[in-house]
């Protein structure tokens, strides 16, 4: 079947995305936590899961049930949610992998909103709309030759227009992998995050 493994107090410490799959199916998950921030959650998240954010795990505690599957984006955030949920007494399973690896379905849908907050952030850093600005351009062109010369304001210019680009292009990688997922279709690459 799946892998688990199970802890000393005989609680799931690890399952996979594809044990989280069989166990939904099964209708064996309790509750399942997504242990992300609300920006990350609402990009998309497994059908039926609940939004605890990581840095509000401790004061809701007392909330949960006394087993609980734990998601993140990779399985590093839900792994430190787990062992905080495991010291107050319950079973609780991180998916390893996290979001990245579940290639199941999502809900809601990332839409085009979500594209929102990266593409006022690059219009508003100075740039001009769907074209970056011309000294951008130009200090790209410095960079890829050689940078020679390049002083450290010209580095920190660079990465503040820059950066918002870079953003919007993740964004948007990540809307398209989503809509990809949610309509069947098989998992496009994973975006660097």
């Amino acid at each position: 079947m799946s892998e688990q493994r199970h802890g000393a107090r005989g609680g799931r410490e690890h399952g996979s995305t594809e044990a989280l799959a069989a166990a939904l199916a099964a209708g064996e998950v309790g509750l399942l936590v997504d242990v992300r921030s609300p920006f990350e959650f609402s990009g998309g998240h497994v059908p039926g899961a609940v939004n605890v954010p990581l840095s509000r795990l401790g004061e809701r505690l007392d909330e949960l049930p006394d087993a609980v599957w734990v998601i993140c984006r990779s399985g590093v955030r839900s792994s430190r949610a787990a062992m905080q949920i495991r010291t107050s007494g319950r079973v609780a399973t991180n998916v390893t992998g996290g979001m990245l690896a579940w290639t199941g379905p999502v809900e809601p849908s990332a839409s085009l909103r979500s594209l929102l907050l990266p593409l006022a952030a690059s219009l508003t850093l100075g740039l001009a709309p769907l074209t970056p600005e011309p000294h951008l351009l130009g200090k790209l062109r410095w960079v890829a030759g050689g940078g020679v010369g390049m002083g450290p304001l010209d580095a920190m210019d660079l990465a503040l227009h820059g950066a918002p680009w870079v953003w919007l292009v993740v964004a948007t990688l990540g809307v398209l992998r989503a809509r990809r997922r949610a309509s069947g279709g098989p998992p496009a690459s994973s975006s660097p995050a």
